[in-house]
């Protein structure tokens, strides 16, 4: 026989019982979510493993197999050294090697006056592929110095290997050189060796060409007689003045006229 209040009690504990299971279900998730974030099952097989840990935990376990084995450091975390395994190496932390590609160069201009210290000029560089007709990367406009050098040009776009490459001066004929090799880092092109130069009087420009059109002809000629000052109040066109003396005079006519009908690499 069981009165009202009895049966009453016993509900209250059933229920009381109930409510502190689940309690303790909840703090058992929140124990292991707070020591053990992002935690999940081991996933492995004869060739897998990969191991329950956070991909930021530097503290965990490596993942690892017979074939396969990954740190358990984040990438990118630089006191982790390589995952390695007799089949596969992953390197973590460390920086690959430079596979930037970047150019050195000298270029010299010819018939500057004065001769020594006067060979700046803006200039085009361009990369095409060995025997190529269209460049596969093209970079203007840079500077050189008073002696024709500039340092720390990326090339952009290009990987190691071998190409052909080129330099256009502002008011000069391309030069090409064929078969060059570009590694990662640094490299280091001379253009004009010994006493070769850049061309001059591709002086003439339009919406067609930009730079010149690569040849010496009467268009260049004409553009020079355009811009013709015989005073020294400096230069009035920095293309037509050739020989960098800051006028536009014979001299540059003369220049012109010995590159007359030369066509550029």
């Amino acid at each position: 026989y069981v009165d009202n209040l009895d049966l009453e009690m016993f509900i209250k504990k059933i229920k009381i019982r109930y409510f502190l299971k689940k309690v303790k279900s909840v703090l058992v998730l929140f124990f292991v979510f707070s020591f053990f974030p992002y935690n999940a099952l081991s996933i492995s097989s004869t060739n897998f493993s990969i191991e329950p840990l956070n991909s930021g935990n530097s503290g965990g376990i490596d993942s690892n197999s017979s074939n396969y084995e990954i740190k358990q450091q984040q990438v990118g975390d630089i006191s982790v050294d390589e995952s390695a395994s007799s089949n596969y190496n992953i390197r973590h932390g460390h920086q690959y090697p430079d596979s930037e590609v970047k150019l050195n160069f000298s270029v010299i201009p010819e018939k500057r006056i004065p001769t020594f210290g006067n060979n700046s000029t803006r200039v085009i560089v361009e990369v095409y592929s060995q025997g190529g007709t269209h460049p596969i990367k093209s970079y203007s406009y840079y500077d050189t110095d008073n002696n024709g050098n500039f340092t720390g040009l990326k090339l952009d776009g290009i990987s190691p290997g071998v190409y052909d490459i080129s330099i256009k001066g502002y008011a000069h004929l391309r030069k090409r050189l064929n078969n060059i090799t570009l590694n990662s880092g640094t490299n280091i092109i001379n253009f004009t060796p010994g006493t070769e130069r850049l061309l001059c009087g591709d002086v003439y420009t339009n919406s067609s060409y930009l730079d010149g059109d690569n040849k010496v002809n009467a268009v260049d000629v004409t553009y020079l007689v355009s811009k013709w000052s015989v005073h020294d109040t400096g230069v009035s066109d920095e293309r037509a003045d050739v020989d960098e003396n800051q006028e536009v005079n014979s001299l540059d006519m003369t220049k012109i006229v010995n590159n007359y009908a030369k066509i550029g690499d």
